[in-house]
């Protein structure tokens, strides 16, 4: 809308969220990554500054990052951006230490979005149900999907008349519940009590880090505190039992424990986990946590089998399929699956 077609690429961080990556892609646009260092997992503004160019359109990240290290330098990789004509995007889906404590638009950003599903209450196990919260600046409103909400003579109407915008977005209305819930939350918590969940969340995420990083087996790349998670890696019990991050979220399962999330692709912390605390959880509750693992570990050392063939007390024991990851058989219709074969498949 510019009239600068030229601008073709978007960059992005490794361990931002792959819809970082995944959008502009999408949208048709190269994607460049960035790496961190390997030692400390910090993010190098030299290396953005030789990675900007004319071509840049802007960049997508999110911080912190999936490994729970914030880049203290965001608001210098925001003016480069800016300063070489592109726009800034944030992934603030891991908020959860930072509400009441830094705002997108004081970092530079010109657009951001947060996750209602994680940081506003709503559950964020299970996948679902996701949902987001967006916002821009005022020069980017014109361009927002229809329909907008628009508050006229004390009315409210949905408008549709707006000729920039990038058009309607499926199921615009989100996942309805999720959105009131969030919204319900952040009203009852106030200003005062949503800098408090990001207190608490940096309280738990440094506790449960104390108690992990004793745990045999067990280790934490990169070093440094993290903000609300952080990115675990189960490399040494994997090279000496055989046990990895798979095997041992099944295990979790016989002990009352949801098998958590281990990381985004690509692996680049061999055999990785990411507990995420959070605010919501007590000090009971991570003990818990914590005991869990450090049992499970206790038996990969000493019984490995036991936890390879876990789990043993779930209604439905596991599922082994290999078509999970191919998606020539993956069937998103009744038609598509009998096309494919149905349950022959």
């Amino acid at each position: 809308d510019n009239g600068e077609p030229h601008r073709d690429e978007v960059i992005t961080t490794v361990f931002s969220h792959p819809c970082d990556a995944a959008t502009p892609a999408t949208a048709g646009y190269k994607v460049i990554t960035l790496y961190p260092d390997p030692e400390t997992g910090l993010l190098d503004t030299e290396a953005l500054k030789e990675a900007v160019g004319p071509r840049t359109a802007g960049c997508f990240i999110t911080n912190p990052e999936d490994t729970g290290i914030f880049n203290k330098e965001i608001d210098a990789w925001t003016e480069i951006i800016h300063d070489a004509g592109g726009l800034c995007s944030y992934d603030q889906a891991n908020a959860n230490a930072l509400l009441g404590v830094t705002r997108a638009r004081e970092a530079g950003f010109d657009m951001v979005f947060f996750n209602l599903h994680k940081t506003f209450s709503s559950p964020h196990g299970s996948s679902g149900p996701g949902c987001a919260a967006v916002g821009v600046r005022e020069f980017l409103e014109e361009y927002l999907p229809v329909p907008v909400i628009v508050e006229q003579g004390g009315r409210y109407y949905l408008d549709y008349d707006r000729p920039k915008s990038v058009g309607r977005v499926r199921d615009f209305l989100g996942n309805l519940q999720a959105v009131v819930r969030s919204y319900a939350w952040c009203v009852s918590m106030g200003a005062r009590g949503l800098r408090e969940v990001a207190e608490v969340s940096m309280l738990n995420n440094q506790y449960l880090a104390e108690k992990v990083k004793r745990i045999r087996g067990v280790s934490l790349p990169y070093g440094g505190r993290r903000l609300d998670q952080a990115r675990w890696s189960l490399e040494e019990l994997k090279r000496e039992t055989g046990i990895g991050i798979r095997e041992l979220n099944r295990r979790v399962v016989d002990y009352g424990v949801q098998s958590f999330f281990t990381s985004h692709h690509p692996w680049l912390v061999a055999e990785p986990f990411t507990p995420e605390p959070c605010e919501t959880y007590s000090k009971a509750d991570i003990d818990y946590w914590c005991a869990v693992l450090e049992r499970v570990v206790e038996e990969a050392y000493s019984d490995p089998q036991l936890v390879r063939t876990a789990p043993h007390n779930s209604s439905i024991h596991r599922v082994e399929w290999d078509g999970f990851n191919d998606p020539e058989r993956w069937a998103m219709s009744w038609r598509a699956f009998k096309r494919k074969g149905g349950w022959s498949s």
